[in-house]
């Protein structure tokens, strides 16, 4: 997972910086002492991260997310053995590794969204159905248009990047602000998982913001240790809220009969436009 944020950190690293200079590929990963020393520490996490969860026997439980964590460790072992083994090979291998992380990500959303709304199956598929739209409003509004302008390859990756960081973090705020709304319990496990995400991602956007006004030499090599450093503070994150799955308890006293009847009328109403969307979908 720190060799991901090292990629970000060395697209993102062109921007707040002349246009044509050139960041090497080669040079993604940044192998000092420090970075190093995160990236082993990382892959540690991740490490824990899965074994507990196989020992606890809920991998089934967030099937996705633990699949995004076994997908970023291997890669990780992957593409670092193929900077020291086979460097000509290492940077399209790590482009291509980087670019299905950040669409993987948008998968291991999609799947809190579905345990937020759990409690009440109507909304869940409309939680599901703002999780698209947003996602695609995005993609044809921001990311697109963004690929399509001409200019370096950095710089592409740099704006999609940004932008899919951007997506990801409105997507939280909203499934946050949405599971408020509606008072649904979140539960230790999905709540730590969101907010692993929003630690990761709101560090990354302020590194990029502040990269941008003060780019160049004075601010390099801070801007390439806080992207490691966000995963690792997300990976600690996860690292504590699963490590023991605790299912909300619907009869509990995270979710108390006032919130219930309070949201029962509007439930009802989004059930029906559910009723209506399956319709719609099935024809």
């Amino acid at each position: 997972m720190a060799s991901a944020a090292q990629g970000l950190n060395s697209a993102q690293s062109g921007k707040g910086r002349q246009q044509n200079d050139v960041v090497r590929p080669s040079a993604a990963v940044c192998m000092g002492f420090v970075s190093f020393a995160l990236a082993i520490f990382a892959m540690a996490l991740e490490a824990t991260l899965l074994m507990r969860a196989r020992q606890g026997r809920f991998l089934s439980q967030f099937p996705l997310f633990y699949s995004y964590l076994t997908y970023v460790l291997g890669w990780s072992l992957v593409t670092s053995l193929l900077y020291f083994l086979m460097p000509q090979q290492y940077p399209a291998a790590f482009w291509f590794c980087f670019t299905v992380m950040l669409v993987a990500e948008f998968a291991v959303l999609l799947e809190g969204s579905d345990h937020i709304f759990k409690p009440y199956h109507p909304i869940r598929r409309l939680g599901r159905l703002l999780t698209l739209c947003i996602c695609l409003t995005f993609l044809f509004v921001f990311i697109i248009p963004s690929l399509m302008q001409h200019r370096s390859s950095n710089m592409a990756m740099l704006d999609l990047v940004k932008m899919t960081t951007l997506t990801k973090a409105v997507l939280i705020v909203v499934m946050l602000g949405a599971a408020r709304l509606y008072r649904l319990p979140l539960g230790k496990n999905v709540s730590g998982m969101m907010l692993g995400f929003a630690t990761y991602l709101a560090i990354n956007i302020a590194n990029v913001a502040l990269d941008e006004k003060y780019g160049g030499a004075g601010y390099a090599g801070i801007f390439a240790v806080v992207g490691p450093v966000s995963f690792v503070l997300g990976l600690a994150i996860w690292n504590i809220a699963l490590w023991r799955y605790e299912p909300v308890l619907q009869g509990g006293r995270e979710l108390d009969r006032s919130a219930e009847n309070i949201s029962e009328p509007l439930t009802n109403r989004l059930g029906k436009y559910d009723s209506e969307l399956t319709r719609l979908f099935r024809r």
